[in-house]
């Protein structure tokens, strides 16, 4: 089994595999710290994963920025057009 990353130097990997990988073997580490490591990571990486719910309220409140922006531009499209109207109107009086 080839180690990467962390995990492959914790293993310690074998010499071949640290020379591809550029990681060199940790050493003053137990087995306890190794997979007290492991199991605080494994917590975090499933939280990550599940924890979405901050992620669609973020996207949400974007898509709603966006649409208020984009009727504002509508209703000041419309009010322009209503004014250049009224103005050609009168040009057409004059």
């Amino acid at each position: 089994m080839r180690g990467t990353g962390l995990t492959g130097a914790l293993l310690g990997a074998p010499a071949d595999d640290a020379a591809v990988d550029e990681y060199e073997a940790v050493e003053g580490l137990s087995r306890g710290d190794i997979e007290c490591q492991r199991a605080h990571e494994a917590i975090a990486a499933k939280k990550t994963a599940s924890d979405y719910q901050h992620i669609v309220w973020a996207y949400g409140v974007l898509w709603s920025l966006f649409a208020i922006y984009g009727v504002m531009l509508l209703r000041r499209g419309q009010r322009l057009r209503a004014d250049v109207d009224s103005l050609r109107a009168r040009i057409d009086k004059a």
